[in-house]
This record gives structure tokens, sequence and C-alpha cells, in this order.
């Protein structure tokens, strides 16, 4: 990469129109493309200058990237981007499937309809952003797809729960989408999920689970470790 080209990249100025969510998208891509990388510390003003915000809707923007887990506070180091190493992925699937698992079973075990009423809702919305590929728009609602199945479960320890695990589930959400870039094909996998659950098979909507998370975490590692291997040699 030429010297220009290494100045060039990074965060790029950003509307003041939309000042905190466009700061936000822009910060996640960046971290997300590798040119802001794992434990570098954000100079804060060098980035508001170079986003086009002010300092304060900078800090709005990194206080959001902190809740996701994109970013991290740090004694004595300031705000640094996240390491996002594979226990990291290997862990918050061994969780999710756990937890997840327990959710959705309780979700289909439905007495009036009214959560898979909220499932199917939820559902919708996932298409429609697909849809109108929009992958800010996307993103969120599979998110909330994902925390719909908790909440719905009407289970009162996993929604206490949710909100403590969320940045988590966002972050590792968030490489899988930036990694894989195939939203036809997280569709296609979303929607064997959300059958089985509305199936109502506590068998069929475990292993669709474990499908769902852990196969795939396996599968993501072994895409990046790909990438890893192709960058070296090159």
């Amino acid at each position: 990469m030429s010297e220009h080209a290494a100045q060039a990249a990074g965060p790029r100025p950003v509307s003041t129109q939309t000042r905190r969510g466009a700061a936000v998208d822009e910060l996640r891509r960046a971290i997300m493309a590798g040119e802001l990388k794992a434990g570098q510390p954000l100079r804060e003003v060098h980035i508001a200058s170079q986003l086009g915000v002010s300092r304060p809707t900078l800090r709005e923007a990194i206080y959001q990237l902190i809740h996701e887990g994109l970013l991290e506070q740090q004694p004595y180091r300031g705000v640094i981007v996240t390491a996002i190493d594979e226990k990291f992925i290997t862990d918050t699937a061994a969780v999710r499937v756990a937890l997840e698992t327990l959710a959705a079973r309780a979700l289909a075990d439905d007495p009036d309809g009214s959560r898979r009423g909220q499932l199917r809702s939820v559902w919708e919305e996932y298409r429609a952003a697909h849809h109108a590929q929009d992958p800010g728009r996307l993103h969120q609602a599979h998110i909330a797809l994902h925390r719909t199945i908790w909440d719905a479960s009407d289970n009162a320890m996993l929604k206490r729960i949710w909100p403590t695990v969320e940045a988590q589930i966002n972050l590792a959400i968030t490489v899988d989408e930036s990694t894989r870039s195939d939203p036809d094909r997280a569709l296609h996998v979303h929607e064997r999920l959300i059958d089985a659950i509305l199936g109502g098979d506590p068998d069929t909507i475990a292993a669709e689970v474990e499908r769902h998370t852990r196969a795939s975490a396996d599968e993501l590692l072994e895409m990046i470790a790909e990438r890893q291997r192709s960058a070296s040699e090159g």
C-alpha cells in the first residue's frame, strides 16, 4: 500500500445532517474492514476530524460501539478496538446455543399464539430488510430477530440476561455478516430456524439452533483462517 493510500485509509467524512448515526456506521465499517485494527487506541481529536463531526458527537458514537462490543474502555489506554479472536467466537456460540435453545423451545410452547405472532412479525421485517438490500437495516433486523426469540420466550431470567449478552451477540453477528457478505445465505439459514421454531418440535429446534449457531461459527472460523493464509501467501 502506498503512503498516500495508507493515509487515506480509515474513517471518512460524514454528513453533519446524520451526525451520530452516520459516525457509528462509519466507525463500524472501518473496524470491520480492518482499517481500525484490533487493540488500536482511538485518538479522539484525529477521528473526529476524519469524520467531520464534533467531539461530543464522536463520544456518543463511541459509547454506542462500546455497547455493541466493537470498542472497549481500558484503564490507562482509553478506548481501543476490541480484539476478536477464535475463543471469543467459539465461546459466544456455545453460550448462544445453550440459551437460545431454551428460549426457542419456550417460544414454541405457545398457549395462545401470541409468542409465534411476535416471531412472525419480526421475521417479516427481516425479509423486508433483505428485499430492500439495505445492510444497516438488515443488521438491525437480524439483531431484533434474535432479541425477539429471547424476549418472546417469556422466561424472566432470559429476558434479564439479554441486555448483558447483547453486545457480544451483536459483535459476533457483525463479524459473521462482514466476513461472509452473503445476505441470501443469511435469509435461507434464518428461514430454517424460524420454520423449526414455528414447527414446535423440541428436538428439531435444538438441532437447528445448534446448526444455525455453532456450525456457522465453525464455518466462519475456517473462512477467516483461509483469508489469513491467503493474505500471508500474497
